[in-house]
C-alpha cells in the first residue's frame, strides 16, 4: 500500500508578528526570519503514516512538506523518522491560501512525484492560510474517498479502517483505495521522538526538491494587503479573583450573582 502523507508548516505560534506583510506582487505572506513548525493536525497525520509503515512491511510511507526553502528545516525533521521518501514540494511565489490554486498545485505535485497513492493523509487544516476545507477539496479532484476529522487509521486485513469521534459516538470507515483522510490532534497520535542518530543522518542528507509543472494556477481571489490585528483589551474589571476561606469566597460570589435577579452587576 501506498501512503502519502501531506504536510505544511505553520508559523511557530510563540513568535510575534506584527512586521507581516505581504511580499510585493505575490499574493504570499512575507514571513523571512520566522521559524516554522507542524501544526498538531500535521504531526498527527504523519505519526499516523508512520504507524501504518511500522505495521506493516508492505506499506511504503512517503512524505511531502510544502513550502519554500524555509521549509527545509521541517523537511529534514521529517528525514530523520526515516520514511521511504521525503520531499519539499517548492512553493515560492505561490500563494496556499486560495483553496482551488492549492488543489491544483497539489494534485500536479502528486502527479509529478509518479505517486498513486492508495491513502492520502494530511491535517484537517493545512497550514497558516487554510480554513479546513482543502482535504474535502482534493479529494473530490483526485476522485478520493474523504474522511475527516480522524483520530486514527489502523490496518486491517481488507483495507485500513479510519476512526473518529461524533460526540459520544465512535465511528468506522473501511478506507478503499484511493481514500484521503484528514487527521485531527488526539492523545493517541502525538508525534513520536526520532533516534538521536536519525536526526544526525538527516542533517547530512541531500534534499529531495520537486518544483510544479510550469503550468499557471490562476488564483481566484488575489490579496492585496495583510494587517496584524491586535488581540482585545480587558479592562481592569474583566477577571475578579476571589480570596479569603471557603466560606469567604462562598459568601462573595453569592452576592455578586444576586445582582443577575434585576441590573446586570458591573
Amino acid at each position: 500500500m501506498q501512503v502519502v502523507v501531506l504536510l505544511a508548516g505553520i508559523v511557530d505560534p510563540k513568535w510575534r508578528l506584527e512586521r507581516l506583510a505581504l511580499r510585493p506582487d505575490t499574493g504570499q505572506a512575507d514571513e523571512t526570519g520566522l521559524p516554522k513548525r507542524f501544526s498538531p493536525f500535521d504531526e498527527a497525520a504523519l505519526e499516523t503514516a508512520l504507524k501504518l509503515r511500522d505495521a506493516e512491511p508492505a506499506v511504503r510511507c512517503t512524505a511531502v512538506v510544502v513550502g519554500d526553502a524555509a521549509s527545509d528545516p521541517l523537511l529534514r525533521a521529517v528525514l530523520a523518522f526515516r520514511p521511504h521518501r521525503a520531499v519539499r514540494l517548492d512553493t515560492s511565489g505561490l500563494a496556499l491560501w486560495d483553496p482551488l490554486a492549492a488543489v491544483r498545485l497539489l494534485g500536479a505535485a502528486l502527479d509529478a512525484l509518479g505517486a498513486q497513492p492508495d491513502l492520502l493523509l494530511m491535517g484537517r487544516e493545512f497550514g497558516d492560510v487554510d480554513d479546513g476545507v482543502l482535504p474535502a477539496l482534493l479529494a473530490e479532484a483526485r476522485g478520493c474517498l474523504f474522511f475527516g476529522q480522524a483520530h486514527a487509521v489502523t490496518p486491517a486485513e481488507d483495507g485500513p479502517l479510519a476512526v473518529r469521534m461524533r460526540g459520544p459516538r465512535e465511528e468506522q470507515q473501511r478506507l478503499p483505495s484511493p481514500a484521503l483522510v484528514s487527521m485531527t490532534n488526539d492523545r493517541g497520535n502525538r508525534l513520536r521522538h526520532p533516534l538521536m542518530k536519525n536526526i544526525a543522518l538527516a542533517k547530512r542528507e541531500t534534499l529531495e526538491i520537486v518544483s510544479p509543472p510550469p503550468r499557471h494556477f490562476a488564483r481566484a481571489v488575489e490579496a492585496r494587503s495583510l494587517s496584524v490585528v491586535p488581540p482585545p483589551s480587558r479592562g481592569a474589571g474583566a477577571c475578579r479573583i476571589l480570596g479569603g476561606p471557603l466560606g469567604a469566597q462562598v459568601a462573595e460570589l453569592a452576592d455578586y450573582l444576586r445582582g443577575w435577579r434585576g441590573e446586570v452587576p458591573q
